[in-house]
């Protein structure tokens, strides 16, 4: 089973046009037993690329970790990803790819819209 392909499959919208304050996220991990600080590079209604903002924390987060948003601004949207679930399911050193878990029940041009 591809666990990429639901992803693939939609439009990712990228969000290097949003300063990096206004697409941070505070992450709780089923590895770890502190939040760990992130930054969202890249969002569809499947799930999310992001950097860990920490090397301290980069040792903290795995593979198939389940995680837990627990506060994100999201260019001055405060709340909209808290309490979402996802599951880590690639690394790339500081990278991870994420899948939500339920999927967002917004659209591709619902999040696009939310970044202007």
């Amino acid at each position: 089973m591809n666990r990429f392909d639901d992803r693939r499959k939609n439009i990712r919208i990228d969000l290097g046009s949003i300063n990096g304050f206004f697409r941070q996220c505070d992450i709780a991990a089923s590895a770890s037993e502190k939040d760990l600080d992130i930054t969202i590079l890249n969002i569809s209604p499947d799930g999310m690329k992001f950097r860990i903002n920490s090397g301290n924390d980069l040792k903290r987060l795995r593979l198939d970790d389940e995680i837990f948003i627990r506060g994100c601004i999201f260019n001055d949207n405060i709340g909209f990803l808290s309490s979402q679930k996802a599951v880590t399911v690639w690394q790339e050193n500081t990278l991870f790819g994420a899948k939500f878990t339920p999927a967002l029940e917004l659209e591709a041009a619902d999040l696009s819209e939310m970044i202007r």
